[in-house]
């Protein structure tokens, strides 16, 4: 299990991109998906791992369901509005992928693992009325608590269910590099985005201001740097997003 601080400046998108193996993975496509169902573990996760694959999707006429395990509320402490707004930025970043309103289960987040039976009928549930689903999850290896608990949950399911099943890393990308041991390289696969679904998918991310943006400092002070900074998120500005499969 890797551990990792989000405020550290972590690997850098150019260091990714300079590994011919990230541009050499063999390629996804949605030939054959019907129904698509993204889970997350925190308002954001979807969009930052999936979201170009689920505005991909809806281009293609394929139906998709976003389900988020979390209220999202433990990413900045002192705030009892945070959950109703992450919501809100659920919702308005899913509409800018073409998805229906976010099915939207609100644990506590940080409180995953303490609530697996609830979180894990929550998710069957959902899963057992699209028997024919194509299931987008955190992946399991991500080093976040909730990611490796909600995909532990989705990889159980989908096995019992017959449903096939993607991974996609988040958090990797900011403690990982080409040469960690615990990147999965034999298992990555690659699924190049249009031009329409990678525009989508930053769209989205934008939607998401409490995450993105500067925050205002404790008492009034000056701000502070976004949850999720500019050099993290450039991992996510690629023409093809990242699956971990099989």
């Amino acid at each position: 299990m890797v551990s990792f601080d989000a405020r550290d400046p972590g690997t850098a998108n150019a260091t990714w991109l300079s590994d011919p193996r990230l541009h050499a993975l063999p390629r996804l496509d949605l030939a054959g998906v019907t129904d698509l169902v993204v889970l997350s573990a925190h308002p954001d996760d979807e969009t930052l791992g999936a979201g170009g694959t689920i505005a991909l999707a809806r281009s293609q006429g394929i139906p998709v369901t976003i389900v988020v395990v979390t209220d999202g509320a433990a990413s900045e402490a002192g705030r009892d509005d945070l959950a109703a707004i992450r919501a809100a930025e659920m919702r308005e970043a899913a509409g800018m992928l073409g998805a229906g309103p976010p099915r939207l289960l609100g644990f506590p987040d940080g409180g995953v693992r303490e609530a697996v039976p609830e979180v894990t009928r929550a998710v069957d549930e959902v899963l057992s009325g699209h028997p024919t689903a194509l299931v987008l999850a955190p992946w399991r290896g991500d080093g976040h608590r909730d990611h490796r608990i909600v995909g532990e949950i989705a990889a159980a399911l989908a096995e019992g269910l017959g449903l096939v099943l993607w991974e996609y890393p988040v958090w990797m990308w900011h403690w990982g590099s080409p040469a960690h041991p615990d990147v999965p390289w034999d298992r990555l696969r690659g699924m190049p985005l249009v031009a329409y679904a990678r525009g989508a998918k930053g769209r989205a991310l934008g939607a998401f201001e409490s995450q993105v943006s500067a925050r205002s400092g404790e008492s009034g002070g000056g701000a502070e740097p976004p949850v999720l900074h500019e050099r993290f998120l450039a991992n996510f500005d690629r023409a093809a997003e990242v699956f971990v499969v099989g």
